[in-house]
């Protein structure tokens, strides 16, 4: 048997036989809720049918929306916060409204939101600083102007920082560290939530953040000489930012308004063969082409031609390719190779034998391959 004891000592059963109270909560906590736009909870027990609790009375109001309605009512309600609205008005329960309060006050205190909530983020800080709400669209109206986004409103009002203190830390960090380094260094800042205009900071600090993109690129394609447009460094880039986000539970399209890379782009960076693949020294198979193609026979040339077209038109296609030893099938296969790589196409020649595939550039024996 188990029995559950309570020690009570002389002093607290005094205090019970005369009737004081124990405890105390001076003064009164209202927690007020806030929801965006048609979010708001509605609760219901497990045996009641969803129809009849949709048919319920003002199953819709909330405190927030009550508000709302007591700005238009009342013109004291106007003058007051969201958050100092309980010390003149009191939420009555059973009717699901606010009421001007008769006596007592009673304190304010809004849920928290984590900054990586979004949108109720900066809902909430609306909601400390505007009085006298009608609809969700007075929050986001500044002297006549409507901003579109919550957030955007924040900035108008000023209950945002600029960032300053992160570009600043981006910037001196690229005094020391590498591209990779400060990419892993974004990352964090965004998975923390603590950034008020992240692609702000991407704007100003992108060419930081990508620092080695252009080296790396050339040692992945084995080309000195290979340039990138500012587009495609930034591509790379967010592919990099991406691929480290996504490893940590997160992604760049949490952010809407950051500018997200091209998933053809983050596809490849994480598919090693393809990158494999990819990785042609273009001027060196742009001579091997020149060099190759003047010398094709005319019967080569017929089967080179419709191989081509073939590509070209994407049609798809087998060939049988026969000829003796000596005939010159082999230098087929390379001008097609460096017909097709040169145009950073992928091409995959294999062969039977690994004495046969070592003939054809970068091939594999077919049942490596496959």
């Amino acid at each position: 048997m188990y029995y559950d004891y309570r020690y009570i000592s002389a002093c607290e059963a005094v205090w019970r036989i005369y009737g004081f109270p124990i405890h105390h909560r001076t003064p009164a906590v209202e927690r007020l809720s806030f929801h965006l736009p048609r979010e708001q909870t509605v609760v219901y027990s497990d045996q009641m049918d969803v129809g009849d609790v949709l048919e319920r009375p003002n199953v819709d109001s909330t405190k927030f929306l009550s508000w709302m309605e007591c700005n238009q009512k009342y013109e004291e309600a106007r003058k007051l916060t969201y958050v100092e609205f309980p010390m003149k008005f009191v939420w009555k329960q059973p009717t699901r409204e606010w009421a001007p309060r008769s006596k007592g006050f009673s304190l304010g205190r809004v849920y928290h939101v984590t900054p990586d909530s979004g949108k109720k983020y900066y809902l909430r800080t609306l909601l400390n600083f505007v009085k006298g709400l009608t609809c969700y669209e007075d929050l986001r109206t500044i002297d006549g102007l409507v901003y579109p986004t919550f957030k955007e409103a924040c900035y108008a009002r000023g209950l945002l920082d600029d960032d300053k203190e992160y570009i600043d830390a981006i910037t001196k960090a690229s005094f020391r560290e590498t591209g990779h380094y400060q990419r892993n260094l974004f990352c964090m800042l965004l998975m923390s939530g603590s950034l008020s205009k992240p692609e702000d900071i991407w704007e100003k600090t992108w060419h930081l953040l990508s620092d080695d993109i252009l080296y790396k690129q050339r040692r992945i394609h084995k080309n000195k000489d290979l340039t990138l447009t500012d587009e495609q460094i930034q591509a790379f880039a967010l592919a990099d930012i991406e691929a480290k986000l996504q490893s940590n539970g997160s992604s760049l399209q949490k952010f809407s308004e950051m500018p997200f890379p091209d998933e053809l782009v983050v596809f490849e960076g994480q598919n090693k063969l393809i990158a494999d693949e990819l990785s042609y020294d273009i001027p060196s198979l742009i001579q091997d082409y020149d060099k190759l193609f003047p010398c094709l026979t005319e019967e080569q040339l017929m089967v080179f031609n419709e191989i081509m077209d073939s590509i070209n038109g994407q049609s798809g296609g087998v060939f049988f390719v026969y000829g003796y030893g000596g005939t010159g099938k082999t230098y087929i296969w390379r001008t097609l190779c460096a017909a097709i790589r040169k145009m950073s196409e992928i091409v995959l020649p294999v062969a039977s034998s690994g004495i046969a595939s070592l003939l054809l550039p970068k091939g594999r024996t077919a049942h490596s391959r496959y």
